[in-house]
């Protein structure tokens, strides 16, 4: 970093670009700038060693150019190396000959079959618990260019995650592997009053693996959406599509619960109101808007538990066709499933574990979606926590979540709505 400063590296960063192992992973929590000393040390080894070769990407392309990608382009701007940037092709070639090229793992098959015939100096993966070790063993098989004096690298930057990542950095410690820890107060860039937003924010799970890196922090909890799913959902893009559904959760109470609509326009989800108030008329108000702005809407679905049994009295007034959910209804899968609630929440997981959603890249989202648990009864059913349970221990109400999981509502088959068994979404 040396020659042109690209930026101004901090103590666990310096770490990072000094240890000598081959593969380095720089990880921990968000706000530790790993993006950043991937980028810069992405360069460095370009700069360093002419006629270099080196991958950069995510699991998917279009989270790298969402993200990844901008920060690269910033560096590589700063450091005034770049002959030219062969945008079809998706590499930079560097006036000494050096080139870094750029993909994604997962959905860029042309970037993958030009890498098995490709020989590499270095290879980075951000958000490396994405992908899988697979990809990581591919790439490594790709270090072997030849040049004068080079030394080779494996590059990963990651939060927390109980996956291939920790087995090989953490607990196993494999030899030529350093793991290099990184937590916001080590990033003296960000901004003021970052982890205390983030710390309100983040239920005790969040906080402990995303602020603290602590990477056993979800171990030995029933999570009923794995992270990793969420986190693929909340980056990938797809088409809308449909049928179109509204998902409507009303809150309990005034304070910090939200009053949500969600839309489903087939396997895209999105949020289209998020309000603090369970006034039942102004709700209904911005349901009926949402239904005739973002229409055809072919589901108009409402928790009629508790507060949402007045929007759905007020939306059958004005003649809107509504199917009310009731979370302790009865289970088309009743040895299966407690009630109504674990089995809609079980048929969004298995989207989510399926890869067929794209959700809205929304922190609180993500958070609620995470902190939801389950546990087994003792006739052997599937049982979601209660709301008050949560509360109880400090979480928040998961709003925007049910808001979620009723715009999409157990697509593949038959459930109880307003005490009638029938298709929720007849395909």
């Amino acid at each position: 970093m040396s020659d042109d400063v690209l930026y101004e590296a901090n103590a666990r960063q310096w770490i990072f670009h000094e240890a000598p192992e081959t593969y380095k992973l720089y990880g921990g929590a968000m706000g530790g700038g790993k993006t950043w000393a991937l980028c810069a040390e992405a360069i460095r080894l370009s700069r360093d060693y002419p006629g270099n070769r080196g991958y950069i990407c995510r699991h998917e392309l279009t989270s790298f150019k969402r993200s990844t990608g901008l920060t690269l382009d910033l560096l590589l701007a700063r450091s005034k190396q770049i002959e030219r940037h062969h945008l079809t092709d998706h590499y930079y070639l560097f006036r000494n000959s050096s080139a870094i090229y750029y993909g994604g793992l997962g959905d860029d098959q042309g970037a993958i079959d030009k890498l098995k015939s490709m020989e590499l100096g270095w290879f980075a993966i951000d958000e490396a618990s994405e992908t899988s070790e697979s990809f990581f063993l591919m790439l490594s098989s790709r270090l072997r260019i030849q040049l004068p004096g080079i030394r080779y690298f494996g590059l990963l930057a990651s939060n927390p995650d109980p996956g291939w990542l920790k087995q090989r950095f953490i607990d196993q410690k494999l030899p030529d592997h350093i793991f290099v820890p990184a937590l916001p107060r080590d990033n003296p860039q960000l901004p003021e009053g970052y982890v205390n937003r983030l710390t309100e924010l983040f239920p005790e799970d969040w906080q402990a693996r995303f602020l603290e890196g602590d990477w056993t922090a979800f171990e030995g909890t029933n999570n009923v959406f794995p992270f990793p799913a969420i986190q693929k959902a909340c980056g990938k893009q797809l088409e809308p599509g449909y049928p179109k559904a509204l998902g409507v959760d009303v809150a309990r109470s005034l304070g910090g619960d939200e009053s949500v609509i969600a839309l489903r326009e087939g396997s895209v989800g999105s949020i289209v109101e998020k309000v603090r108030t369970n006034d039942l008329m102004a709700v209904t108000g911005l349901v009926v808007k949402a239904k005739r702005e973002k229409g055809p809407i072919k589901f108009l679905n409402v928790d009629a538990d508790g507060m949402g049994s007045g929007v759905v009295d007020r939306l059958r007034e004005l003649e809107h066709e509504v199917n009310e959910f009731h979370g302790g209804g009865k289970s088309n899968d009743p040895d299966r499933f407690r009630n109504l609630k674990a089995e809609i929440y079980w048929g969004f997981r298995e989207r989510l574990v399926e890869g067929t959603l794209s959700l809205p890249d929304d922190l609180e989202l993500k958070a609620q979606l995470t902190s939801c648990t389950y546990r087994v009864t003792s006739s052997g059913q599937l049982e979601i926590t209660p709301k008050d349970e949560m509360i109880k221990k400090g979480l928040k109400s998961p709003d925007r979540a049910e808001a979620m999981i009723y715009a999409f509502a157990d697509l593949g088959g038959n459930v109880y709505i307003g005490g009638i068994k029938r298709s929720v979404y007849p395909e």
